[in-house]
């Protein structure tokens, strides 16, 4: 059996960081829902492709990290001639060694994916939300329409996003209805309040001129 070893402290800090809450075991993991509408305002890259490279390294403590880089098709949010993104990801295998970090989104090798990305202070471009911002495309077998699908799994486990369970169909989410959502909201923009985890004035930067909202006490 691998080893696995869980970061513990460095998950807390990104569970306060997206609005999660981990249980000092991180054995428990609740996770605050983001709307698509808070995805988009939080996110400063949003993009559809193929994920076409994914590596693995470890930082100055040891903690190892995944590295994916998507072939951008189609861009939602981010430069206009935005070719691929790189995301890194908290938890993997490098090796024989492997670091789950429960709630963390799952990539293979040729998936293809519309996902929400931010840049974060440390230059780290995460996930938005963690699996709450990454998108399995899919094919409803009904219809044949592109459906998007939100799933994932601890890194001690195989993935392959040929077996993702589909949705029942009155919970389905289609690629065209979520891009028509991304894009309404980014033509409307932050409307000022507040996100979970979100830092008001980093939002304040990304969407200048937008007054936040006072929180009432």
């Amino acid at each position: 059996m691998k080893p696995l070893r869980t970061l513990s402290h460095v998950l807390f800090a990104s569970c306060l960081a997206i609005g999660l809450f981990a249980s000092p075991s991180a054995d428990a993991t609740m996770m605050i829902k983001l709307t698509t509408e808070q995805l988009t305002d939080a996110s400063d890259y949003i993009v559809r492709g193929t994920v076409s490279s994914i590596t693995s390294s470890t930082d100055d403590n040891d903690h190892i990290w995944t590295h994916v880089t998507i072939n951008v098709t189609d861009r939602l949010k981010g430069p206009s001639d935005l070719q691929t993104l790189t995301l890194d990801v908290q938890g993997g295998m490098l090796g024989s060694r492997v670091t789950a970090v429960p709630l963390s989104p799952r990539f293979a090798m040729g998936e293809e994916v519309l996902t929400f990305a931010e840049v974060l202070e440390s230059g780290r471009t995460m996930v938005t939300g963690m699996m709450q911002g990454k998108y399995t495309v899919r094919i409803a077998p009904e219809d044949g329409r592109e459906m998007v699908v939100r799933y994932t799994l601890r890194q001690d486990r195989h993935y392959d996003p040929r077996f993702i369970p589909h949705p029942a169909p009155q919970n389905r989410v289609y690629a065209k209805d979520l891009k028509q959502q991304i894009r309404t909201r980014k033509a409307s923009g932050w409307d000022g309040a507040t996100i979970p985890g979100k830092s008001t004035e980093r939002l304040k930067t990304m969407h200048p001129g937008v007054k936040a909202l006072e929180v009432s006490k």
